[in-house]
C-alpha cells in the first residue's frame, strides 16, 4: 500500500469513519488536499475493499479497511514513544517525524520497535497503543463537566497548538484535576490543580479527556 492511501485510511478512522459516514469534505479538510483528490483516492480505496460509499452521506471503512488502518496508526504512536522516550522530542513535536517514520515500517521492524520500548500501552498523549482491538475509552472531554467535578487527564488530541498552549499552562496527562468555575460567556473553564488554579481556554477545553 502506498504511503498516500495510508494517510487517507488513518484520516478516515481518526474522524470516526470506522462507526460513521464521513464527507469527503472532512477527508479534503484533515489533509489538506483538493476536493478532486478526495475523491479520486475513495474511489480507489473502494475498489480495494478498504471503505463503503453512500452518496450524499459519505465514506465508512469496512472491517478490512478498519483493520488496515489501525495497523498504521499503530505504527505512528510507537514512533512517537520513540522520539519523546529514546531522543528527547517534546510531544508537540512528534507527529511530523512519526508520520514520515509509519510509511517505512515493515512488520519486523514494528515488532523490534514495540519490544525496545517495552511494549508501551500508552502514546505521549494518551492513545492507547493497540495491536488488534479498537478501544472505547471510558474519558469525557473537559468543556461538558461541570463545577465541582473531578478526575485525571488520560488522553489529548494531537495538536501542536494544544500541546504548546499545555506545556505553557502547565497541564499534562495524569494530572488530577477539579473544575472550579465555567466562565458564562467565553466559555472558559477554571480548573484546580494541586491547589493551583488554571484557567483552560474552551477551544481547546474539548480536546482534553478527563476520566
Amino acid at each position: 500500500m502506498t504511503g498516500n492511501k495510508e494517510d487517507y485510511l488513518k484520516a478516515i478512522y481518526e474522524l470516526g469513519g470506522r462507526s460513521k459516514k464521513i464527507s469527503n469534505k472532512d477527508i479534503a479538510e484533515r489533509l489538506n488536499v483538493s476536493a478532486p483528490s478526495v475523491s479520486e483516492m475513495v474511489k480507489k480505496l473502494l475498489k480495494e475493499g478498504y471503505v463503503e460509499y453512500t452518496v450524499y452521506q459519505g465514506v465508512s471503512l469496512t472491517e478490512y479497511g478498519v483493520e488496515e488502518a489501525m495497523k498504521i496508526r499503530r505504527r505512528h504512536l510507537l514512533w512517537e514513544v520513540f522520539l519523546v522516550k529514546k531522543l528527547g522530542y517534546s510531544w508537540d513535536e512528534v507527529d511530523e517525524e512519526a508520520e514520515i517514520l509509519e510509511h517505512v515500517t515493515s512488520p519486523k521492524l514494528e515488532s523490534s520497535l514495540d519490544r525496545y520500548l517495552g511494549y508501551p500501552k500508552f502514546c505521549p498523549h494518551g492513545t492507547p497503543i493497540s495491536k488488534d482491538k479498537d478501544y472505547i475509552l471510558n474519558q469525557r472531554p473537559l468543556n461538558i463537566l461541570t463545577i465541582g467535578d473531578r478526575g485525571i487527564i488520560k488522553r489529548i488530541s494531537d495538536i501542536k497548538e494544544l500541546l504548546q498552549y499545555l506545556s505553557h499552562i502547565g497541564l499534562n496527562i495524569g494530572d488530577y484535576i477539579e473544575v472550579v468555575d465555567i466562565e458564562p460567556v467565553k466559555g472558559d473553564i477554571l480548573i484546580r490543580k494541586d491547589n493551583m488554579d488554571i484557567r483552560v481556554k474552551d477551544e481547546f477545553a474539548e480536546k482534553i479527556y478527563v476520566e
